[in-house]
């Protein structure tokens, strides 16, 4: 068999023609008969003459058997699904194919009708120029047959159409509902693979102690020879509250151990005590000399809490009258 011309083209001939191809997203669409191929292909091709009967063959088998697009069986083609192999022809296929192309044959009766009925105007009008009323009476009565058959015509593309439409919408909920059939039965799988919710805490369970165990190991290798036990901070504070009063109590023992002392060390002297003349000094003079209060027995830091005025007792009202006495013998 003799490759034409056109197939053996460089590999951009080929591109176009696996994108001519592969460009009909719907199943529906994706249904041809091989006129309706063969018209299509030779447009996209770049091809000026129609494609023949052997030209139509050639192209078939290289793409059903060598690039696997497609499947044709009589004059029914059907065109894979990208990245999906071709299915053979079924009887639905043939069904979908003879009413496209039954709609092909209309919609080109309707185009034949319209250009009919535009040259019965036309000739209509130069008849009625050439005052040929008989000719303008005939070409008026064939435009109105040409515009009646046409408004059937149109009639029944459109009945023909809202089938096609509805076959499709049919074709593509089909479709839907078989990819949705297959998203149960994964999701079944899954499912069955998950288990229950009780196997779904288990597990969460079960992780959550594994990354525990890391974390205590990561703290264990952080912080090496280190006592990992938890550390009671109220025993703590507690130990630290005892030491603290402990060693304010010493403090304060120790205070009232040195009073006592600089207590016992005072001599306080008796009203029998003789003092001479030369020991009085004026009662108006308010200071006292550091050598008149130690022959007293007075230590100078004991008298900075003593005074003159407020005598301690009664007994320190002796030596102030004994003084005031002598100052009157003199």
């Amino acid at each position: 068999m003799k490759v034409p011309g056109w197939l053996r083209q460089t590999q951009d001939t080929v591109g176009e023609l696996m994108t001519f191809v592969q460009r009909r997203s719907s199943q529906v669409d994706r249904i041809l008969t091989t006129k309706m191929f063969r018209k299509d292909a030779a447009a996209a091709l770049g091809v000026t003459s129609e494609l023949t009967d052997s030209d139509l063959r050639i192209l078939l088998t290289y793409l059903a058997r060598d690039k696997q697009v497609l499947a044709y069986e009589g004059n029914v083609i059907k065109i894979a699904a990208p990245d999906e192999s071709p299915a053979s022809v079924s009887k639905e296929d043939r069904e979908i194919a003879s009413l496209k192309s039954l709609m092909s044959e209309i919609n080109e009766q309707i185009s034949l009708l319209e250009i009919r009925i535009v040259a019965l105007g036309e000739q209509s009008l130069k008849a009625i120029e050439s005052k040929n009323h008989s000719l303008a009476l005939t070409a008026l009565r064939s435009k109105k047959a040409a515009k009646t058959v046409l408004a059937r015509r149109t009639n029944t593309l459109f009945q023909l159409e809202d089938i096609y439409h509805n076959i499709e919408q049919a074709s593509d909920q089909l479709t839907m509902i078989r990819v949705m059939r297959g998203s149960s039965e994964v999701l079944r799988s899954l499912n069955a693979k998950v288990g229950s919710t009780q196997d779904v805490e288990d597990s969460l369970d079960g992780l959550m102690h594994e990354m525990g165990q890391v974390e205590d190991v990561g703290t264990a290798i952080s912080h090496p020879g280190q006592d990992n036990n938890d550390v009671d901070e109220d025993e703590v504070d507690e130990e630290l509250d005892a030491l603290t009063c402990g060693s304010r109590k010493a403090e304060e023992e120790k205070a009232t151990e040195q009073t006592m002392r600089r207590l016992a060390s005072v001599q306080v002297p008796s009203c029998s005590d003789h003092i001479t003349p030369d020991e009085i000094e004026d009662p108006r003079q308010t200071t006292t000399t550091e050598a008149q209060v130690s022959s007293r027995g007075y230590d100078i830091g004991d008298l900075d809490h003593m005074s003159l005025d407020s005598p301690l007792d009664g007994e320190r009202e002796c030596p102030n009258r004994q003084r005031n006495e002598i100052w009157e013998r003199s």
